[in-house]
């Protein structure tokens, strides 16, 4: 049971933690809220709103579960955010691997001076754009700057690349493109401290 519930928690700190990074929001380029009350938050992890009598509705973005099926066909970029247990080992420790899964229809995967951010912003970001780099490659990079080696994600610890398959491909359906970053969290397990008395 703590070991489900830790999974389920280490993908919402991680999830929190992409969507107060200013250059992964401005990277995904969500689109503007309906309503002034709608934050850019709740539009990336989508739902439904009733203000004033009126609903808006909002697929998003981001998600803790792979919600792509072959039907999908928005030209928006997503990252969904999973994680698994490898391995418990001699009762003390659970290994889990953690994913993030970053793709966007092929006809936003390059940055441009027309696209939103241009080449210009990316370059003042900090990050490689154009011939050296596309949206995909970005938000990549961004991700591994906030989780790589970062002991400062309060409850987690350290996280590290996996040392095999740690980048990968990733296309859900011929309309998308992606790649999926792998980590590793070996938590100490902490089960007794829910045994009853």
């Amino acid at each position: 049971m703590p070991n489900f519930y830790t999974a389920s928690n280490y993908k919402n700190t991680i999830i929190r933690l992409l969507l107060k990074d200013d250059d992964f929001i401005s990277l995904m380029n969500p689109q503007k809220p309906p309503h002034e009350s709608i934050s850019t938050e709740k539009i990336l992890l989508g739902g439904e709103w009733f203000i004033d009598g009126e609903k808006y509705a909002e697929q998003g973005q981001v998600f803790d579960y792979n919600f792509v099926d072959d039907t999908t066909v928005d030209k928006k970029t997503f990252v969904f955010v999973e994680t698994d247990i490898d391995a418990i080992r001699e009762d003390l420790f659970t290994d889990f691997n953690l994913y993030v899964c970053i793709f966007a229809d092929k006809s936003i995967i390059r940055i441009t001076d027309d696209t939103i951010p241009s080449l210009r912003d990316i370059e003042k970001m900090g990050y490689n754009a154009g011939y050296y780099g596309n949206r995909i490659d970005i938000l990549c990079d961004i991700v591994d700057r906030i989780l790589n080696g970062n002991s400062k994600i309060k409850g987690i610890g350290d996280i590290k690349p996996a040392k095999k398959g740690f980048c990968t491909i990733y296309s859900p359906n011929n309309k998308y493109y992606g790649k999926c970053l792998k980590y590793n969290i070996s938590n100490l397990n902490d089960s007794e401290a829910y045994c009853g008395d």
